[in-house]
């Protein structure tokens, strides 16, 4: 069944109230792109589960390292505790599954590659969730000292314990609102969540990286930061580096709503506008993908590409179990990794 985004109008009514049932819709793909040999970026299509993983180190390090983290959150589909009851996890099971994550791909590789992950979740629990989102900025002291003649990337130590440590990590919180059902978005590292609403984008998660403090402490624009030689030196990676903790948010569903995850690889090469433009064009989830894959190949391909659209769709009135969802991937994709 092919998915429909409303007109802008239909959208903006439905938005100002939550719709009880829902379901997700979804296509994803990555792509080598035009300047590396092998894809080290994975992504995870399930019925609630969707995750977007994008790997550094040598070849094989950094492909085992996004494969362990989308394989260690697949696990929560088989939770010992889920019933037809209670058919999602929780978000305290989310966050233990991805410190599990982190551990298996430490122990798995030593250090020698990391992760990043952005990844939402159908979820349940007490938690309310937020309808508005204000991102979080925190602006550690320490970024003076990147200077614009260095050349080297995805560099994790460079990054020490004790300056992350020294970096009290400042928070932004909104209003809780309503109570279930609720999507649980999580990211650790520079692969980001947008959210196209009532015919606006905003990007939702908060990359951690150099740039991204360099930005925030004024030191350069996001012109700058988007072809700056630390474009890929990140903060926080699972699996490598001294910090690992996920930021995480839980978002009210409305129907209408689309969510794209991605790596840098799309990202990095095309601007916000560009991204709106296309999700906007495209109402089926997998042209949408394949639009946005294609279009940061057209723009240079400079990395690997990962990218999930993701609709919240009426929930069938004849389809008893509010979890599940239609999936849809490119030719000979496996739902785990390319």
């Amino acid at each position: 069944m092919d998915a429909h985004i409303p007109d802008n109008s239909a959208a903006q009514a439905r938005s100002e109230e939550l719709e009880a049932g829902f379901r997700l819709a979804a296509a994803g793909t990555t792509d080598v792109g035009l300047r590396r040999s092998e894809n080290q970026d994975a992504i995870l299509i399930t019925p609630t589960i969707f995750a977007v993983a994008d790997g550094m180190g040598g070849h094989e390090a950094g492909e085992l390292a996004s494969a362990l983290a989308v394989e260690t959150l697949e696990e929560l589909i088989f939770l010992s505790d889920r019933t037809p009851e209670k058919p999602l996890p929780t978000q305290e099971q989310v966050r233990k599954q991805i410190q599990l994550a982190d551990d298996r791909i430490r122990e798995a590789l030593d250090a020698r590659g990391g992760t990043t992950l952005c990844a939402l979740l159908q979820v349940r629990g007490s938690e309310a969730a937020r309808d508005t989102v204000t991102a979080p900025i925190s602006v550690p002291p320490w970024t003076a000292s990147f200077y614009r003649e260095q050349t080297r990337t995805d560099v994790l130590p460079q990054v020490s314990a004790s300056m992350i440590r020294e970096q009290s990590a400042t928070v932004s919180r909104a209003m809780p609102v309503g109570p279930q059902p609720s999507l649980l978005l999580v990211n650790v590292g520079d692969s980001r969540g947008y959210r196209l609403r009532a015919g606006s984008l905003q990007q939702l998660t908060r990359d951690h990286s150099a740039v991204q403090e360099m930005v925030d402490a004024g030191q350069i624009t996001e012109l700058e930061a988007r072809n700056h030689p630390h474009r890929n030196l990140i903060t926080r990676a699972l699996g490598a580096g001294a910090d690992s903790q996920p930021d995480t948010m839980m978002l009210k569903a409305h129907i209408g709503d689309r969510y794209l995850l991605c790596s840098d690889g799309l990202s990095g090469e095309l601007s916000e506008e560009h991204l709106h433009a296309l999700l906007e064009s495209y109402h089926d989830p997998n042209a949408a993908a394949q639009a946005l894959t294609q279009a940061a190949l057209e723009a240079g391909g400079r990395d690997n590409i990962a990218v999930i659209v993701i609709d919240v769709l009426p929930l069938l009135a004849a389809d008893p179990y509010p979890d599940t969802a239609e999936l849809s991937l490119t030719p000979e994709q496996h739902p785990t990794q390319d």
